[in-house]
């Protein structure tokens, strides 16, 4: 979904998070989004892969409202770092430099 070191989404992630903004305008939930990295260490200019994850998370965030997605509807944005790699075993693969999109569950009304 995004280059080594880079904040800005492929045109191929910008089109699947397009297509996910017009999935979720059809749902109520809130939505939350996490910017995840791989393993590869910054070398210098005071980023870390925190930030990193944190400027893709928000990349995600503005493509998803840009396409529609209420503000009001994202419940929480929020970087991962390079803690949660979707392939464990691989911790410098590609797949691991992503952006999740989730839809939440809503809490019932107390009765």
């Amino acid at each position: 979904m995004f280059s080594t070191g880079n904040a800005a989404p492929t045109e191929r992630a910008r089109a699947a998070i397009r297509a996910v903004a017009q999935a979720a305008l059809r749902l109520p939930n809130p939505v939350s989004v996490s910017g995840h990295t791989d393993s590869a260490p910054f070398r210098g200019g005071g980023r870390s892969n925190w930030d990193l994850a944190a400027e893709r998370a928000n990349a995600a965030r503005r493509l998803l409202t840009e396409a529609g997605l209420p503000e009001a509807r994202l419940a929480r944005v929020s970087g991962h770092a390079d803690r949660e790699p979707l392939l464990r075993d691989q911790p410098g693969a590609a797949a691991n430099r992503r952006v999740a999109i989730t839809l939440l569950r809503q809490a019932e009304a107390p009765r």
